[in-house]
């Protein structure tokens, strides 16, 4: 009987603790993306309560969209090619930040300064940089095409990737590097005495121990790729005719300067829809600790 109680009573703690919680997730987040489905399924301007449903017409429309396939494309791109070129960077920085000398700390504020300037600043800045006219890449000897780094059809898009890249490794640089350091130092030891070391050492001993970070860094870089929003919009827009375009860019032009919101829900779900398959598919190829079995051992 005692124990029944005490078990009864653990529960209503347990509820009473996550009841907060989980009330501002249904509010909050759940709630919300079930309402973007909703809308999707409708046609209407946002700023009337008429709606007409349309079903799956929104997503017809899409389908024959050049500029939504531009945006698509290039979300898809930040997220399979830069994405990984991103971690790929940010690992090796890792390695120059590990340490406590003077040349480690001054590598860890500058890798770190592009986390500390608003999104905004940093396209700012980029778009200083990228100035045909007065940019710090003509001032160089680098002026670039005729129309500008960032008007040229062919250069836009890898220009601003760029950007992307600088703005965002400092931040899986400082994930990266604090894993490297919680590595035991017993480990390095002993692999060194094995005559474990350099590329075989980073393959046979630190690359697996980092599966845990690589883990969630590759989800969060996903996720971010397919979120990039305020960058785009201020540096470019989407120009020029499009190829810059993302999908949350593409997004927000549909529901402020054209007032389809049904038709914005769609494109929402769709990126919603990406950022789930990548998501569980990471979660999926990563689910086994290449080290689980070495420590059981």
């Amino acid at each position: 009987m005692a124990r029944a109680v005490r078990r009864k009573g653990r529960v209503a703690f347990l509820v009473a603790c996550l009841a907060p919680a989980l009330i501002l997730y249904l509010g909050l987040v759940a709630g919300p993306f079930v309402q973007v489905f909703q809308l999707s399924l409708y046609r209407f301007s946002g700023v009337s309560t008429k709606r007409t449903f349309v079903g799956l017409e929104n997503f017809q429309d899409l389908w024959i969209e050049e500029p939504f396939w531009w945006a698509l494309r290039n979300s898809l791109t930040l997220m399979l090619v830069v994405g990984p070129l991103i971690l790929g960077v940010a690992l090796l920085l890792a390695h120059g930040m590990v340490g406590r000398d003077r040349a480690s700390r001054t590598l860890r504020a500058i890798i770190l300064f592009p986390n500390v300037v608003s999104v905004v600043a940093v396209a700012l800045l980029w778009r200083s940089v990228y100035n045909p006219s007065t940019g710090l890449l003509r001032g160089m000897g680098l002026p670039g095409p005729e129309s500008g780094w960032l008007g040229d059809l062919n250069s836009a898009f890898p220009a601003f990737a760029f950007a992307f890249l600088w703005v965002s490794v400092g931040f899986y640089a400082m994930l990266f590097s604090a894993a490297l350091q919680g590595i035991p130092a017993e480990v390095h030891e002993a692999a060194d005495l094995e005559g474990c070391r350099g590329w075989s050492k980073f393959v046979s001993i630190t690359w697996p121990l980092l599966w845990s970070v690589r883990r969630v860094a590759l989800v969060h870089v996903s996720i971010a790729s397919m979120s990039v929003f305020a960058l785009v919009h201020v540096m470019t827009d989407g120009a020029p005719s499009e190829r810059t375009q993302t999908i949350l860019n593409y997004l927000f032009r549909l529901m402020t300067m054209e007032g389809k919101y049904g038709h914005a829900s769609a494109v929402a779900v769709v990126n919603i829809g990406i950022l789930a398959a990548a998501s569980l598919l990471l979660w999926v190829l990563m689910r086994r600790d290449p080290t689980a079995g070495q420590r059981a051992a």
